[in-house]
């Protein structure tokens, strides 16, 4: 059974489904009679929602709602078990405070979850950054080693190449010398071929022995050229030789803390509507906390707190020309100027305090908060724009502007600045969006 609240009349579930479409009815609020009768009680406050003078003394268990001295002596509740409304009250407020304790209990572990992730990611990063640094003076080893074989054969073909040069030399010196020689012996030979004297006797036999003496009995050995054996190594090989990467699985939480994640494609569509609107001169934005937000203009001095409707519930009526903002957990406003190269603090009694400098030319641009609560900060200049992340009073923590692997310029002209769920740094950059992995 179902009660129109507006119309003041119960009806059963086909009346209701047709009173909720009806265009006359269609926006009443139609409740459950139990729903009904604790409306009722909300309105009239401790009394009867029937009898209007009586105050509520029990609680019906059958009917499951409080009800008067009245109710009980009318005989509706006759027989149906009952309990003090005091003893109801009470229960029910130990179970909201065990209800209450349980979920802290619950929220305390994701919140320990939530540290342990923090702490591992930046364990996993900086675990990265050295391995890959690792990884490089592994390959510049291999690399020097691979160099200095390289030296060594070069070193011993060369010294081989000087041995048989010389070798070869030696031995074509040798053979020229003897081919003179016989040369002498052919010209001294036939100037005394025609004379029939006694003298040619002797020259006969000394000729004979000097052309043994000269004659090459053996050739020079085949050239022997240097070659360079190889054999083809596998993938496989060379990485065996270079290490391998031991690589953890990835982190795994309780399924009792699990969140259950959704298919996109079995979530409705959401009909967007505009739930509050207000004009205003100041036309840059950054939330403050859950229906409130700072404005101020790019036109004219000052910062404005606003409510969503538009009620200005604080301003600070400062010099500053603020760029752009951003607000910490604790509620304190952080900015930057058009032109600065400082970051100020504004705290929320309107305490103004400059927290952070830049030095070598550099100004400073867009600014956020990360989700570790330290404070992200855009230093552009033409050449070697960055970001620099900060402690809320202003300590340095690191720089951000080189890729770890190539060390090339990661940002262009970056102007503006935030940080994504998984704590990724995305920039607007001279006309695209660059995003930079925690």
């Amino acid at each position: 059974m179902f009660h129109c609240v507006n119309c003041d009349v119960s009806m059963c579930k086909k009346t209701q489904t047709l009173h909720a479409k009806s265009k006359a009815s269609k926006n009443h609020t139609t409740v459950s009679l139990i729903s009904h009768e604790m409306y009722q009680i909300n309105q009239t406050g401790n009394k009867c929602p029937s009898h209007t003078e009586e105050d509520l003394l029990m609680y019906c268990n059958t009917c499951v709602y409080p009800i008067c001295r009245q109710c009980i002596v009318s005989g509706v509740h006759l027989n149906h078990p009952m309990v003090r409304v005091e003893e109801v009250i009470d229960m029910k407020q130990q179970q909201l405070s065990n209800i209450i304790r349980q979920k802290k209990t619950i929220s305390s572990k994701y919140v320990d979850v939530l540290k342990t992730i923090t702490r591992n990611k930046l364990q996993l990063s900086e675990s990265t950054t050295k391995t890959i640094k690792e990884v490089k003076a592994k390959k510049n080893q291999l690399k020097i080693k691979l160099d200095k074989i390289e030296s060594e054969y070069i070193q011993q073909l060369e010294d081989q190449d000087k041995k048989n040069k010389e070798a070869m030399e030696k031995l074509e010196q040798k053979i020229k010398e003897e081919m003179s020689y016989l040369n002498e012996l052919i010209q001294q030979c036939e100037s005394k071929q025609k004379e029939r004297t006694i003298e040619i006797v002797q020259l006969v036999t000394d000729v004979m022995q000097r052309v043994d003496k000269y004659t090459p009995n053996e050739q020079p050995d085949e050239i022997s050229p240097p070659n360079l054996v190889t054999r083809d190594v596998a993938d496989q090989e060379l990485k065996d030789l270079f290490g391998h990467l031991d690589m953890k699985t990835k982190p795994e939480v309780d399924q009792s803390l699990q969140m259950k994640i959704y298919d996109p494609s079995t979530i409705p569509d959401i009909d967007f509507k505009i739930i509050s609107s207000f004009t205003s001169e100041k036309n840059h934005v950054v939330i403050e906390s859950y229906g409130q937000a700072w404005l101020w203009s790019i036109f004219e001095r000052g910062i404005s707190l606003v409510t969503s409707d538009g009620k200005v519930m604080q301003n600070i009526n400062t010099n500053l020309d603020v760029f752009d903002a951003t607000v910490s957990t604790s509620g304190d406003l952080f900015v930057t100027e058009n032109g600065g190269n400082t970051v100020k603090k504004i705290t929320r009694d309107n305490r103004i305090t400059h927290i952070y400098k830049t030095r070598d030319g550099y100004v400073t641009k867009g600014i956020t908060v990360t989700d570790t609560g330290n404070v992200l900060v855009i230093l552009f200049k033409n050449k070697g724009s960055k970001i620099v992340e900060i402690t809320t009073s202003g300590q340095h923590i690191k720089t951000i502007q080189h890729d770890p692997i190539d060390n090339k310029q990661l940002f262009d002209q970056p102007r503006f600045v935030c940080v994504n769920l998984n704590g990724d740094i995305i920039v607007t950059d001279n006309g695209k969006v660059v995003a930079v992995n925690k």
